[in-house]
């Protein structure tokens, strides 16, 4: 008898007051990359120079979510790493080398959302926008600097050599060391489409985080995301 009554109350409760669960992959990019960046030390035969050039396209990446959402609000918890190259160069009177380089971002947000307009589309079992705000927290690699040329050969920038066997893992050390981190608040709006168990969402976001790009007080990022929820 108690058991039936419990299936009793639990089917007159109204639907939304079950937490809707869910979890996927995301896919995304950041709107913005880094800019060109030169420094000349010296002049004539004494002249030392290092360029670290503008990123050709923007850094992308991946990551994963999970969310709960309840009573038409929905945390979301997340992370994501994004990577990009640029060209780096540097030379003085007895060399002169021009390099690929790395970038890497990675992140973590939690966001409080919520739906504020439903939409009717074919074929799509629900389609909602949403608003929302939260924090997120991002650790990044410094670019190709002077600095990191010191740092790996040492102050004689007209000597330097670049036949170091350890030359790898100082660069490793050095990215380590010099990593920059940053965190914030953020702001962003999105689409989400679900069929039965099949959800998807399509987010643009603005991070308030400085420097994650060079002189830069944030940075807008697009995520596409793809999971199940029930």
């Amino acid at each position: 008898m108690k058991k039936m009554l419990s299936v009793l109350i639990i089917a007159m409760l109204p639907s939304y007051a079950f937490a809707l669960i869910g979890f996927g992959l995301q896919f995304g990019s950041d709107l913005s990359k880094l800019g060109p960046q030169s420094f000349t030390e010296g002049s004539g035969e004494l002249a030392f120079n290092v360029n670290s050039y503008e990123m050709e396209s923007n850094p992308v990446g991946g990551g994963g979510y999970a969310f709960v959402d309840l009573f038409g609000f929905a945390l979301e918890g997340e992370f994501d790493v994004a990577y990009g190259e640029y060209e780096f160069s540097f030379g003085n009177r007895n060399l002169d080398f021009d390099i690929p380089f790395g970038w890497t971002r990675a992140s973590y947000a939690a966001t409080l959302k919520k739906n504020i307009m439903d939409l009717s589309i074919p074929f799509l079992a629900k389609a909602a926008v949403n608003a929302g705000g939260g924090f997120g927290g991002h650790v990044s690699t410094p670019r190709a600097n002077v600095e990191m040329v010191r740092e790996l050969f040492g102050d004689d920038l007209i000597n330097l050599s670049v036949d170091s066997e350890d030359l790898e893992d100082n660069l490793v050390s050095y990215l380590k060391d010099n990593a920059i981190e940053a965190s914030g608040l953020h702001l962003q709006a999105g689409l989400r489409f679900k069929v039965l168990v099949l959800d998807t969402h399509l987010n643009a976001r603005y991070n308030l985080a400085k420097n994650v790009y060079d002189g830069k007080n944030g940075f807008l990022q697009l995520m596409f995301k793809m999971g199940f929820a029930f």
